[in-house]
């Protein structure tokens, strides 16, 4: 065995992959699983599989290396290194390797495959960048079992999910969701500010049992969409006419919350006009994004979501607030939600509207301004942006 052993790891540092695999292969039938060097021995098994697959796809022969790689991914830490948290991490990442070979040469499916064999071993800080990139590739859907042990589909809780862009009334129907369904209310993001709000994996790790509502002014992301999937959330996608949203933001920005923006230094010393400008160049070019980000992911039948405008809410409140009940298969008495409502608005903290109007953006704005927004459409021609006005 000891010979078999040098005889491979002279092959493997000659490149000889084949005949690598052959004298590991072989000296691994004849050591115990209790020998201290079992595992080392599987992973310079692994590290052998790796090079040949990569020799393989590189004179184009992917049959084979499609057999070599089912056959990598049947190999265990199961010796004395299986509490071992560096031997864990090394052997995982030979698999994360292996899936990035698999990736560079259009093996996309195979590449699913490795990424999700290195996550079950060790969580690594780039195994996610590695998997997302491998489902988007393949349009596949994300599994529990991509982001947690801990816990069965069947123990998840039920997620409210608001979907949303700034000043749509969002806070004020997540407050009103919490109080008529009594789910708790999850801030499912690292930090606001300037940060994007991308959901974050840790929080909604830990809350996965639990009954939530949660506001985020998040676009379809690749990374969102496969943690929605991951974890059984549909979002409710919460959108505004573009017009009015444009004097909604120069109101709440002029109150104070410039301070959280990247322009913060100078809004202050800027002209109404020149911050509208602003607005419209810097801020509402993400509005675009969201809704068709949001309008792929449903065509594409990534996602089941519903639609909200801030039109309907405001228009009628209580029939909104049913609307989002039903679709997560709940229901409330209308007069309850009714009596909520009035208990909410009569907090003003929990509301958040600023003029809680529709149509301010057709006084507020000059035709240059509505121009110059109308063609940030142009970029999206499959999206429908008649949910915001267009």
């Amino acid at each position: 065995m000891q010979q078999e052993v040098e005889l491979g790891a002279q092959a493997l540092r000659s490149e000889r992959a084949d005949m690598a695999v052959t004298f590991f292969q072989s000296a691994l039938q004849k050591i115990s699983l209790t020998d201290p060097f079992y595992d080392h021995l599987v992973h310079n098994l692994l590290s052998s599989y790796m090079l040949l697959i990569e020799q393989l796809l590189k004179h184009g022969d992917t049959t084979t290396a499609r057999d070599f790689l089912r056959a990598s991914l049947t190999l265990e830490v199961r010796g004395q290194m299986a509490d071992d948290s560096t031997f864990l991490r090394r052997f995982a990442g030979a698999f994360q390797s292996l899936g990035l070979i698999c990736f560079q040469n259009g093996l996309n499916e195979e590449s699913v495959w490795c990424c999700r064999k290195a996550i079950s071993i060790y969580v690594a800080p780039g195994s996610y960048v590695n998997l997302t990139n491998s489902l988007a590739a393949t349009g596949g859907r994300a599994q529990l079992s991509d982001f947690t042990s801990e816990i069965t589909a069947e123990q998840l809780g039920k997620h409210i999910f608001i979907a949303c862009v700034p000043k749509s009334a969002s806070t004020f129907l997540k407050n009103v969701l919490v109080y008529v369904t009594g789910y708790r209310d999850l801030f499912a993001v690292y930090a606001a500010g300037q940060a994007e709000h991308e959901i974050y994996l840790p929080t909604l790790r830990e809350m996965a049992h639990a009954n939530t509502v949660t506001q985020l002014h998040c676009r379809a992301s690749d990374a969102n969409i496969h943690l929605m999937q991951g974890f059984g959330i549909r979002p409710v996608v919460l959108v505004r006419n573009i017009f009015d949203s444009v004097m909604s933001l120069l109101d709440f920005y002029n109150r104070g919350a410039f301070r959280t923006s990247y322009f913060r230094g100078d809004w202050p010393a800027l002209n109404e006009d020149t911050k509208i400008d602003l607005l419209i160049e810097s801020v509402i070019p993400w509005y675009f994004q969201f809704v068709a980000s949001w309008d792929l992911a449903e065509r594409q039948k990534r996602i089941e979501l519903q639609w909200l405008t801030y039109e309907e809410l405001v228009a009628d409140k209580p029939a909104a607030v049913l609307k989002v009940l039903e679709f997560y298969g709940l229901g409330a008495p209308r007069r309850g939600v009714e009596q909520r409502i009035k208990q909410i608005e009569s907090e003003e903290r929990k509301i958040r509207f600023n003029k809680g109007v529709t149509g301010r953006g057709k006084s507020g704005l000059n035709q240059q301004q509505k121009d110059q927004i109308r063609r940030l459409a142009r970029y999206h021609p499959s999206a429908d942006f008649g949910r915001i006005g267009l």
